[in-house]
């Protein structure tokens, strides 16, 4: 255990924790966006085309304009010859969806990336796997002489696990400290990493600076760049976008990322010191088996439903509109639920035009991404899905008249679940 005078060194001089781009863009850490973005190179892919032509200028036109009221990040400018993916394409590099860069400029996925396009791997699982499997240093968007500076010095982390295990590991020190900000991160935890400090250590260290104890003064700034403090939040960025860490902005403007509690027992199975496959497709094994992102989305999508505002009146309305789940055609009040379909999170609105009347199960599975349907009423259901509910689930419904079909549209072509 370090001792509480004891000051980091760098393990090279530009020792730095890079989550994407040097030109960030926070936004497109957002699942609507860096997935959505997904699905528009996975539709395009097969024609050959390359991310700077018109059809994906078109494409990221449409979607920007669909999350303009939501995310916000305009990629109408981002296509042509500097386009989305020649400045900022590292965002999908980094997590394994698209191959490191090529020149040939031409859009392509990875089989990783295919699979979560084609929605046979849900949202829940590509961010378990990315928690599980992110490394420093990561040689799809870092070169070789860059990776082979932390290689030299023995350094390898895992930096998404690292931040869960440190603020699980605050919280058992009372809830009011089982959170992390991004200066406890920028100034104490990358400095201390480059040190192979262990878990204890990096805990000491934020309690004590919480307390007054310590001032970090000669601590090493490993954020020396113009966008190296943003990059370093992008970690936390992630981990809040999928739900693992919820935001809290104090009344001293302090952002702290606190751990969500509702799903404890799940991030601590996810963030296991055991080792995990290299392999992305044996790594979506290993979860399956062990189930628990299963038990993650249903704890996380029952968590939402209970603390959307409105949710009572909502359900109410939907169910006045229509008595029966869309998909089952049961009519039991005891088991239907609403659900929105452009969410609520995303500026969907509290009207009969976004709601389906669901049986509680069937809503679990289209918010968790497993069930689509599309405007024409075509059901799509996920792999997992398939194998238990494919004998039941019809492959087409009539969509109810007060139905804003573009809200369909919006969650076919933008969503992939929570």
């Amino acid at each position: 255990m370090l001792p509480a005078n004891f000051v980091p060194t760098k393990p090279f001089p530009d020792f730095k924790w890079q989550w994407a781009c040097f030109q960030c863009t926070e936004g497109l850490n957002d699942p609507v966006l860096l997935l959505g973005v997904l699905f528009r190179m996975r539709k395009l892919e097969p024609l050959g085309v390359k991310y700077s032509s018109d059809e994906f200028a078109r494409e990221l036109i449409d979607l920007s304009n669909d999350t303009a009221d939501s995310v916000g990040v305009d990629l109408a400018r981002r296509t042509g010859d500097r386009n989305l993916i020649r400045n900022s394409g590292q965002y999908w590099r980094a997590v394994g969806l698209i191959p490191p860069a090529d020149r040939s400029g031409i859009i392509q996925l990875t089989d990783f990336g295919r699979k979560v396009a084609d929605h046979e791997i849900s949202q829940t699982e590509f961010a378990a796997i990315t928690v599980q499997t992110l490394k420093l240093p990561n040689p799809n968007i870092q070169n070789e002489a860059k990776c082979k500076e932390w290689i030299e010095k023995g350094l390898a982390i895992y930096p998404l696990r690292l931040i869960l295990s440190i603020v699980c590991e605050l919280q058992k020190a009372g809830d009011s400290q089982g959170y992390i900000t991004p200066e406890e991160l920028i100034r104490i935890v990358i400095p201390l990493s480059g040190c192979k400090a262990e878990l204890q250590d990096y805990v000491n260290f934020i309690i004590r600076f919480r307390t007054g104890e310590i001032t970090l003064i000669g601590w090493p700034n490993c954020c020396t760049g113009a966008n190296d403090e943003r990059m370093a939040k992008e970690f936390l960025l992630f981990l809040s976008n999928y739900g693992y860490l919820n935001e809290r902005v104090e009344e001293s403007n302090e952002k702290r990322y606190y751990i969500n509690s509702v799903i404890h027992d799940e991030i601590l199975a996810i963030i296991s010191e055991k080792e995990h496959s290299e392999s992305l497709t044996q790594m979506l094994k290993e979860i399956r088996t062990t189930e628990v992102t299963a038990e993650l989305e249903r704890k996380r999508i029952q968590f939402v439903h209970n603390a959307r505002p409105n949710q009572a009146a909502f359900r109410r309305e939907v169910l006045k509109a229509c008595e029966r789940c869309v998909i089952t055609n049961v009519s039991m009040p005891e088991v239907l639920e609403a659900a929105h379909i452009k969410p609520f999170k995303y500026k969907g609105e509290d009207t009969i035009a976004n709601g389906f009347a669901m049986r509680t199960d069937i809503h679990t599975l289209f918010d968790a991404g497993h069930l689509r349907i599309a405007v024409d009423g075509t059901v799509e259901l996920s792999t997992r899905a398939r194998m238990d509910y494919g004998a039941t689930i019809p492959p087409r419904i009539v969509i109810p008249s007060f139905i804003n079909t573009d809200f369909l549209r919006w969650r076919w072509d933008n969503y992939n679940g929570l």
